[in-house]
């Protein structure tokens, strides 16, 4: 410290008189000495005053921070702030933040808040645990067990089917019935084939010179083409819709064969598994039939399933090779056809299985049928008018049925080749029509009904003939 500073400090704490004069001596001597530094050797000597902040009490004021009392922080070695009795220095003194008006609004506003967010929540586990409202809320959470009743146990229940019910959303179907009804008796196929897409009809192989690419399996255009006689025809896919829609355009462009398509928004998500319920087709199980790939895919209804191989991509002829056992089960007068699946000891190889089937038929078919060598009556006849006497095998009530099937799908594919182009434009007009709904009406009222599609086309063939007539 400098002998000026120093002698400042003396100076301003003396009395004005003596400052005057002291002040004059001091002056004298020092510019006769000049300026000299020193050191003070009393250890009691205060340090230097630390820098205050701009940050006045009145400023404080003004910006709208009350003033309150200062609290005062302890040293470590006790309240009188001294060091080893070497050290002066006194409390540290530190400022907290006052409160202002709008503070405690805000404290006020989330106090209500969370009240409010208690209340509520307790209302609503209470509403939940309310009475079963009518039957068919009990049947539709499948709660036939839990009664009704305000016991804990019973309260319980019910809290944890609702709120279970609350998450289905995105692990069941939009829709609890996934196709329109059937068509009435006179108009209806026999029985309603579901068929897998991936692995099955079509299979789909990735690499990094082309890419994506789909190949159609050998015979399916026959497979469907065939089987649409007898049965309602239904493409169940595992995929999106978005990836898989045109493909099974492509498979059917005129709509002839497959009658409904489904993708992965109608399955069932449970345990990790994606499930294909076929109680939700709107369709008798004991006239349904499956076929797919996925085990899992059919846990559902097992006993309506056929599980095959999955396709490779390789050539093959199994779909034409299922048509036989298929046809079979279509012609048949049966009322369910569940135990004629299940009768055979292995589903995955029903074809070969099928196969010695009707060959034990035929050999049995030959035994009962077997003609006599021995000349009759028509022979003689024959013989003695000169003509030639033929004796034909009697065929079996299954080739009879084979033969008309296949005499009807040659003038089906007769009939859709000279009026491929008429229907195309219908195909084209019905997407004008029909394809502008909006996702709202998707949701609450489903897709268009076969009624109000050919109500429509009843209107517009009038319109046409209406119009041709004025010209």
């Amino acid at each position: 410290m400098s002998v000026r500073s120093l002698v400042a400090r003396r100076l301003a704490q003396m009395p004005s008189v003596y400052a005057v004069s002291a002040a004059a001596s001091v002056s004298r001597t020092v510019s006769r000495i000049g300026p000299v530094s020193f050191y003070s050797t009393n250890k009691t000597e205060k340090k230097t005053e630390k820098p205050q902040s701009i940050l006045t009490d009145d400023l404080l004021a003004k910006a709208g921070f009350e003033d309150i009392p200062e609290k005062v922080e302890e040293t470590e070695n006790g309240a009188s702030g001294e060091s080893d009795g070497s050290s002066e220095q006194g409390p540290r003194r530190r400022r907290k933040r006052a409160q202002t008006s709008k503070d405690l609004k805000r404290e006020r506003m989330a106090n209500y808040f969370y009240l409010s967010t208690f209340a509520g929540a307790i209302l609503g586990v209470g509403y939940l645990c309310r009475d079963w409202d009518s039957e068919e809320e009990r049947k539709a959470l499948e709660a036939q067990e839990v009664d009704n009743g305000y016991t804990p146990g019973l309260m319980y229940a019910r809290l944890n089917k609702r709120l279970s019910s609350l998450f289905t959303f995105f692990s069941e179907p939009a829709f609890e019935d996934l196709l329109p009804p059937p068509a009435p008796e006179a108009y209806r196929r026999p029985l309603t084939l579901v068929l897998s897409l991936d692995d099955l009809l079509i299979h789909s192989n990735w690499d990094t010179k082309n890419g994506w690419r789909t190949a159609k399996r050998p015979g399916l255009d026959y497979f469907l083409g065939y089987l649409s006689q007898y049965y309602e025809i239904v493409i169940f896919g595992s995929n999106y819709q978005m990836y898989s829609e045109k493909t099974v355009l492509k498979l059917d462009p005129m709509h002839a064969y497959v009658s409904y398509a489904l993708f992965r928004e109608a399955c069932r998500y449970k345990d990790g598994k994606l499930i294909k319920d076929l109680s939700l087709l709107n369709r008798d199980l004991g006239k349904t039939v499956i076929i797919d790939v996925e085990p899992e895919s059919v846990s559902a209804q097992p006993e309506n399933a056929l599980i095959v191989k999955p396709w490779d991509g390789k050539s093959d002829d199994y779909l034409i090779q299922m048509i036989p056992f298929l046809e079979y089960l279509a012609t048949q007068p049966v009322k369910d056809v569940r135990p004629i699946l299940n009768s055979f000891s292995d589903k995955s190889n029903i074809v070969e299985e099928f196969a010695q089937r009707e060959r034990k038929l035929r050999e049995q078919w030959a035994h009962d049928h077997k003609r006599s060598d021995l000349p009759n009556a028509g022979d003689f006849i024959g013989k003695l008018l000169g003509l030639p006497t033929v004796r034909k095998e009697q065929k079996m009530p299954l080739d009879i049925i084979r033969e008309h099937g296949q005499f009807q799908y040659e003038q089906m594919q007769k009939y859709m080749r000279e009026n491929a182009q008429i229907f195309l434009e219908e195909e084209k007009k019905n997407k004008e029509e029909f394809g502008k709904v909006s996702l709202n009406q998707l949701l609450t009222e489903g897709a268009p009904k076969p009624e109000d599609i050919m109500k429509a086309q009843a209107e517009r063939v009038k319109k046409e003939q209406e119009a041709a007539a004025a010209q």
